[in-house]
């Protein structure tokens, strides 16, 4: 009651400081979508639709993932929850399969991505809040559940409440192309159906827009049959379902979901995004969108806060809904337990070639150690030479970082390999550095349509990850069309999935792997399982025996266009720092060797005349006012007041193409309406600007 009474005090403070907001401002919308996989430890194919879950967790935060172990009780201990009769029903045709959000019956692990992407775009019908205790000792779960129509339904709506499990080591079979062990880390675990197989009635009728529905669940959880593990609570999260009834069970559509942890914090946040880095032109603006979900117990409110690492004149703005606000300064959110708030940011280069990022924080004002956060990057098509392109989905790409700029001598940027948009020009682009880890597919048809010209036009590659061949040429592979790129361009030929051994010796003489690089290991960050290959043509040199075998990995290659290092393996998984460090920047200079970057002018000069909005906006009492003119002109920057009268001049003289940005000092104007007016040569702008004081 006390955390409550703080909270609420708070809350209206804050609000009488800043706005009233409409309640619709915290309306739950946007969904949370579900995919229901069917799986099993004996299943030798299940852990590439685990992988596939992962991914699709690391790109959509807020996906609620849940793994059906069968079929039911059989040799699978997670089979033996309880109400795994639901199996059944589901019409299973084959492991692993799996169904998102009830809209369709199971289908392969190919499909999932589009299909919870399709459906992350379609807004939740009915809203969930919860409010939840759990006893550790009695296993007794007690739940208050609200559901809230978002618009006008009508039919029979179930809620279904399962609890699942993370983070339990068991063993798991698998193949080559989906490789298990004995120590296999298992996730999204169904432990038990908390009530019932296809759970209980909402409502049997017209549920109006705003209306809520009110429903108690009491259950006592039951230990787990089998021959498995016993439950972790701190490692148990319950997922609560809303689904339309239907004949068939994978045709109940789900309206919404929410995941929360079994034992909760009153104040807990995470954050997710769908919005990919972006690689534009120097005068384009980058647009994203971060989604801030309180899955505490209690109401909170979030500090926001969005700071920048960019090129000098880049600039950048974030709209809430109290308003857009310059990065730099900071807001305060409300947002319901269980609700979700956007918040979408924009920044600009202004014909400023380079690299930058900017990093939107969300902070508990409630529990101040509790924040999420979410970085998105950019980087200009020219005057960047350098591109690293994390193509993993962990992050992996990181590690190339520093030891690329210890002996890249040009500007350099990195993305994931969403920022690459189909027709892409990567020519402007002298190195690519790729790291695909150990993510599925390795390439996509139009990474490939980017990769070739820019090989073709000289350009340098260093590209790593396991499982490249394999995925290229193995039967069940997802780039089975890249086989042609894989022979000509990267001039390997693959023999096998998995060597011998996961220690590596360098070939004696070579100047990337030779003898001052004796050897090293793999860790088991994950299933390690890199490919052999050898030389495809006489362009091409090894790089690496498994251990004192025959057998091969990796290569380097100069056909006398381009340059190309492959390594067959996650340089991630090289634990040593200097040893990973140590072959980067080997590889880097044996690819930049001899090889002339053209920099007649890396901030390449505009082709129009531009006036951009200062920032910030309002201000006090500096703002900062950037301005860009294609060629050499007569500059005449101005300020006046609203009756016209001039009041400053902050640019008149003669100035050469470029970017330029100016900072005025108000001090002692009032506050006020203020216009500042560009003159250059023939080009004419004015915009207003609020001085508040």
């Amino acid at each position: 009651m006390k955390n409550k009474l703080r909270y609420f005090v708070a809350v209206f403070i804050a609000m009488v400081s800043l706005l009233t907001f409409s309640q619709d401002l915290f309306a739950q919308t946007q969904r949370n979508p579900v995919l229901e996989e069917f799986t099993g430890t004996w299943c030798p194919w299940c852990p590439c639709g685990h992988t596939i879950m992962e991914q699709i967790l690391a790109s959509m935060p807020n996906a609620i993932l849940i793994g059906y172990h069968g079929p039911a009780n059989g040799s699978d201990p997670f089979s033996f929850f309880s109400g795994n009769s639901v199996i059944g029903m589901f019409g299973v045709p084959y492991w692993p399969s799996g169904t998102v959000d009830r809209t369709g019956p199971p289908n392969d692990r190919g499909t999932w991505q589009s299909w919870m992407n399709t459906r992350y775009s379609v807004p939740a019908t009915v809203s969930i809040d919860v409010e939840r205790s759990f006893n550790k000792t009695t296993r007794e779960f007690d739940a208050t559940i609200d559901f809230k129509a978002l618009t006008d339904l009508n039919g029979q709506y179930n809620f279904t409440v399962i609890l699942l499990e993370s983070g339990i080591v068991w063993a798991q079979s698998g193949n080559g192309s989906c490789p298990g062990a004995t120590n296999y880390v298992h996730k999204h675990v169904v432990r038990d159906m908390m009530n019932g197989t296809t759970g209980q009635e909402i409502i049997n009728g017209s549920w109006n827009t705003n209306q809520v529905i009110t429903k108690t669940l009491t259950h006592t959880v039951p230990l787990p049959g089998g021959s498995g593990p016993d439950m972790v609570w701190d490692s148990c999260d319950v997922v609560v379902i809303v689904s339309e009834v239907s004949s068939a069970i994978y045709n109940s559509e789900i309206q919404q979901a929410v995941e929360l942890e079994l034992v909760s914090p009153d104040y807990l946040a995470t954050i997710s995004s769908l919005s990919p880095d972006v690689i534009i032109e120097n005068n384009g603006t980058g647009n994203f969108s971060a989604t801030v979900y309180n899955q505490g117990l209690m109401d909170d409110s979030y500090y926001v806060d969005v700071t920048m690492t960019a090129p000098n004149g880049w600039t950048g703005e974030y709209t809430t809904p109290n308003g857009t606000f310059p990065f730099g300064t900071q807001d305060l959110v409300a947002v319901s337990a269980g609700d979700s708030l956007p918040v979408d940011l924009s920044f600009s280069p202004n014909f400023i070639n380079g690299s930058g990022e900017a990093t939107i924080r969300f902070t508990s004002m409630n529990e101040p150690n509790i924040f999420v956060e979410k970085t998105f990057r950019m980087v200009t098509i020219t005057g960047v030479k350098g591109l690293i392109i994390d193509a993993s989905g962990e992050g992996y790409a990181d590690l190339l970082l520093d030891p690329v700029e210890q002996v890249f001598e040009y500007p350099l940027g990195i993305v994931t390999r969403e920022a690459l948009y189909p027709g892409i020009d990567l020519t402007n682009f002298a190195l690519v550095c790729w790291s695909t880890g150990n993510a599925y597919p390795v390439l996509t048809e139009d990474e490939v349509d980017a990769l070739m010209p820019f090989l073709d036009n000289g350009g340098r590659l260093l590209i790593n990850g396991q499982n490249i061949g394999e995925d290229i040429f193995g039967a069940s592979g997802q780039s089975q069309f890249a086989q042609d790129f894989y022979h000509n361009y990267l001039h390997a030929d693959y023999v096998d999935d998995v060597g011998l051994t996961f220690f590596f010796r360098g070939i004696d003489g070579d100047p990337i792997s030779g003898s001052h690089l004796f050897g090293f290991s793999l860790s088991d960050l994950y299933t390690r399982s890199p490919d052999q290959f050898i030389p495809y043509d006489a362009s091409a040199a090894t790089l690496f025996t498994f251990g004192t075998y025959s057998q091969y990995n990796s290569i380097r290659a100069d056909d006398g266009v381009n340059r190309v290092v492959y390594f067959g393996l996650g340089l991630e998984q090289v634990s040593v720092d200097t040893t990973r460090d140590g072959l980067i920047t080997r590889a880097v200079n044996w690819l930049m060797n001899d090889f002339v970057v053209s920099t007649p002018n890396e901030n390449i000069s505009p082709v129009s005349f531009n006036l951009s909005q200062n920032y910030p906006n309002p201000f006090n009492p500096t703002t900062t006012i950037t301005y860009s003119i294609p060629k050499e002109s007569q500059v005449n920057l101005k300020i006046y007041d609203v009756m016209g009268r001039e009041v400053a001049v902050l640019v008149n003289g003669k100035q050469q193409a470029g970017a330029y940005e100016v900072k005025f000092d108000a001090a002692s104007l009032a506050s006020g309406t203020y216009f500042y007016k560009l003159t250059a040569g023939d080009f004419i702008s004015v915009k207003k600007m609020a001085l508040l004081k």
